[in-house]
């Protein structure tokens, strides 16, 4: 039995007419009838009554007629939903982002125009640092992933879209020596205890710091989010990089954050998704993505 033999018997019920059954359902009347008859036998009884002027439903066609129009309808709803997960319409994406994406607003703006492209996708998201994502990334827990980072460096499985970049600070105690000046220099900064943002196995950015400040700091503290390194500076326990789009937000009074001279490097933002990723719905979001960024 096939949906096309369902078809041509819910038709022929509506009719109750050989002739224009068969016209509407755009076959020979002949094959109609041989269709019929080739169901009828496949369910062993007679689901028409049918004379030369007359066709009727038996009870047996009454009963397989219900059954046999919810199995179409199912069956379009069925194609309905993969033609639309096929556009991207339909799906789910797994989303990684740190706190500094939320705080940015780049977030919510890219959410804000993809929940209006495609309202039916679900949105699983997920609070992670930087490499927690990107392990998630390549496990296939999510998606895509909005990291924060300076000059992320990405395996090869991974690709990224940049849609940020924010110059970075020093954040230092409002009662510490350097909070007066109106910006540092790092070398002035080698004998400060730094507060690093750490991940959930204790990935540090300690190359990274060492990098920017031309040294290698002392990390004497471990926050596993941005607002516990700015709790941890206002406590007086050390100094922290953070970009500069947390300034405005005025987290806490008891921290300053100082720009750094010489120093170029930037905080940068990435999508970062998989190379191979062929789900449609990710696959438009990283159009959003990309799109965001030209605008």
């Amino acid at each position: 039995m096939e949906l096309r033999h369902l078809r041509y018997f819910a038709v022929l019920a509506e009719e109750l007419h050989f002739a224009r059954a068969a016209k509407r359902l755009r076959i020979g009347q002949p094959a109609l009838s041989m269709q019929l008859k080739a169901l009828e036998e496949e369910l062993e009884t007679r689901l028409l009554e049918r004379t030369r002027r007359h066709v009727a439903l038996t009870e047996a066609g009454r009963l397989f007629l219900e059954q046999a129009r919810q199995l179409l309808e199912h069956a379009e709803r069925a194609a309905q939903i993969a033609k639309r997960a096929g556009r991207g319409e339909l799906g789910r994406i797994g989303i990684g982002y740190s706190v500094n994406a939320a705080y940015s607003g780049i977030l919510a703006k890219t959410l804000k125009a993809f929940r209006q492209r495609a309202p039916d996708v679900e949105l699983l998201l997920h609070e992670l640092h930087p490499h927690d994502q990107i392990e998630a990334l390549l496990e296939g827990r999510i998606q895509a992933g909005f990291i924060t980072a300076p000059s992320q460096r990405l395996p090869p499985e991974l690709t990224a879209v940049r849609v940020g970049a924010w110059p970075l600070r020093v954040a230092v105690p409002s009662g510490h020596p350097l909070a007066q000046r109106d910006r540092v220099s790092p070398s002035t900064l080698r004998e400060e205890s730094f507060i690093d943002y750490a991940g959930s196995k204790d990935e540090q950015g300690l190359p990274a710091l060492q990098r920017i400040m031309g040294f290698a700091p002392h990390i004497r503290y471990r926050g596993t989010s941005i607002m516990a390194v700015i709790s941890l500076v206002a406590a007086g326990l050390g100094a922290a990089l953070v970009p500069s789009s947390i300034v405005t937000l005025h987290l806490d009074d008891n921290v300053v954050f100082l720009p750094l001279t010489g120093v170029t490097e930037m905080m940068e933002m990435i999508v970062a998704y998989r190379r191979d990723e062929r789900a449609p719905a990710v696959r438009a979001f990283c159009e959003i993505v990309s799109g965001a960024t030209r605008a």
